[in-house]
């Protein structure tokens, strides 16, 4: 044991020395007769206790002890010697204070003062274990034990902090929030332990480019975040966001194996667009899923619109899950025309939602949002319901033949249902129409998401009489491999093939080209987006089968299609 005794009274000093006569257990006495001198001593060596005397010239004994106690790096029982009268408060308030124990200098003895020191120690010891103990809870408390940075809880809380600290000295602060690209095809593709690897390798590059004081945090799985303290402009966020990706851009080795990863970025700011931690959280969130959104690997700032966007989206869930969006969605009908004679043989059937508010709105205001919800199906099943019905009633009129063609679309979620065949039979069924009345309009994107799975449906569906019509054709993937082996029937020349012609010789070539290759396959043409006369007439020449567009006619309520058909004559538009 190494002991430092500090009091200002030699002869005080020299009966302690006499007491500890015990060389087992006392190595080396170190003496100090003021409270600098002991602190002095105290910072250049190592001691196991100090006892030291309650009346110092130059400081107070709290004062000392609590410096004693609280030393960063340097612990030591501390035992306190006074000559004065038992006093329980004082005795209380320098336990209070961190020493182990307090003893009246005219009580000593050998046996009192080493039984003293020694448990004095051990109490210390035991402290120690606590405080280390405690210490190391903190940090599991406070960090991701994988990567070393903050974890969720911990990095909340200190956003929060640095909030209030904003307000005080009224700077400004952002947040970065990162997700990993494609994580989940790491973890699947070469396993939890090489994911787990490139997080650390992520979390070790992210530490040598934020400032010190600035503070990142793994949130959770594959998602960080950083919080940039005292910015003066936004472009700065900007920058450290760029040279994140570019760092990321960097491979990832190991094993000698490369790994290559991107990440998606959302930034929010105090004061700007948030006032809370909670709220900047939310609002980095929402730029970052808007990245993912549109291509992924690259960084987006928070905006009003965003969040009207999102609010937009629970007010439509909402409207979903209560079957309020479907009952005020509206059945509307554009013409097909033959280009041959220029008669009514078909119609497209579109959705259009009567908003209590809004007004008519088309299909690319809304249906992006609910097949993100999941209920495009649902609506197209409807849709498809009522579409049967309709055209069961116009057979019944006499309004049209049954030649008659109505065309439904038919969405990815739709054809990943079991019981699509199923009730596709049931409707048509019911609604007393062969399937031939009915054709499924499929786009390429859809095709091409799973290829195998949806040509086997559409051949059932071909196999009952449906016809098959590809939409859209020219903007999405335009294999001919696609057409060559779907069991596809009509072909939909997209609108934007048509808008320059004829004034484009370009793009007269290029639509001559998708007639051609569709009629060598022995497929029917659609033309969309016809808004001309001399349109109509080079797409016939060109091969057309039909026409849709505004030059016949928009969209239309059942009411108002019935009244175009009883007024449409075929024989004004042939020359």
């Amino acid at each position: 044991m190494r002991l430092l005794l500090v009091d200002d009274d030699e002869l005080d000093r020299m009966a302690v020395v006499r007491v500890l006569q015990s060389p087992k257990l006392i190595k080396d006495i170190v003496h100090a007769s003021t409270a600098v001198s002991a602190l002095k001593l105290f910072e250049e060596s190592a001691f196991d206790v100090v006892l030291l005397d309650y009346r110092l010239p130059d400081m107070e004994c709290i004062e000392i002890l609590r410096k004693l106690t609280n030393h960063a790096t340097k612990h030591a029982a501390v035992v306190i010697l006074t000559g004065a009268v038992d006093d329980e408060v004082v005795e209380r308030n320098c336990i209070a204070a961190g020493a182990q124990d307090f003893l009246l200098k005219q009580e000593l003895s050998h046996r009192h003062l080493t039984k003293a020191l020694v448990h004095a120690q051990a109490r210390h010891a035991l402290n120690q274990q606590l405080v280390e103990t405690y210490a190391r809870l903190k940090y599991l408390a406070e960090n991701d034990p994988m990567t070393g940075l903050s974890n969720r809880r911990y990095f909340e809380e200190k956003l929060r902090g640095e909030i209030k600290r904003a307000q005080r000295f009224e700077s400004k602060i952002g947040l970065l929030f990162l997700d990993v690209d494609n994580f989940k095809l790491i973890n699947d593709s070469l396993g939890h332990d090489v994911g787990d690897q490139i997080l650390q390798q992520i979390a070790n590059r992210l530490l040598t480019l934020i400032r010190q004081g600035d503070i990142a945090c793994r949130l959770g799985g594959d998602e960080f975040a950083i919080v940039v303290n005292d910015i003066d402009e936004e472009t700065s966020l900007g920058l450290l966001a760029q040279r994140i990706l570019d760092c990321l851009h960097e491979p990832i080795v190991l094993a000698k194996t490369q790994h290559f990863i991107s990440i998606s970025i959302g930034i929010s700011t105090y004061p700007e667009c948030a006032h809370t931690a909670e709220d900047m959280l939310k609002h980095a969130d929402l730029a970052m899923y808007h990245v993912k959104q549109h291509g992924r690997n690259g960084f987006h700032f928070f905006t009003q619109e965003l969040q009207e966007r999102v609010m937009n989206k629970i007010v439509l869930e909402e409207q979903l899950h209560s079957g309020v969006l479907q009952s005020q969605l509206q059945q509307y009908y554009q013409p097909v025309i033959n280009a041959s004679n220029f008669n009514v043989c078909g119609a497209e059937v579109l959705l259009r939602w009567n908003h209590p508010t809004r007004g008519i709105l088309t299909p690319d205001s809304f249906l992006d949002a609910v097949e993100e919800l999941g209920f495009l199906s649902e609506i197209d099943t409807t849709s498809r319901r009522l579409a049967c019905n309709q055209l069961a009633e116009w057979h019944l009129t006499k309004l049209v033949d049954k030649n008659f063609v109505l065309a439904i679309n038919a969405s990815e979620q739709l054809l990943n249902e079991e019981s699509f065949l199923t009730t596709i039979k049931s409707d048509l069924d019911n609604a007393g129409l062969f399937g031939s009345s009915l054709s499924i309009e499929v786009t390429e994107g859809v095709l091409v998401s799973n290829f195998d799975k949806t040509a086997a449906i559409l051949n059932k569906l071909k196999d009952i009489g449906l016809t098959v019509a590809i939409d859209d054709f020219g903007t999405g993937y335009s294999s001919m491999a696609y057409l060559k082996w779907l069991p596809a029937s009509t072909l939909k020349v997209d609108r934007s093939f048509v808008q320059n012609v004829p004034e484009s010789a370009a793009d007269c070539r290029v639509l001559k080209a998708i007639i051609t290759l569709a009629k060598s396959l022995d497929m029917s043409v659609i033309v969309e987006g016809v808004e001309t006369i001399e349109q109509a007439y080079l797409c016939r020449e060109y091969g057309a089968d039909m026409f849709q567009g505004y030059l016949f006619s928009r969209a239309l309520s059942p009411e108002n299609f019935a009244d175009f058909i009883t007024k449409h004559n075929p024989n004004a538009w042939i020359k």
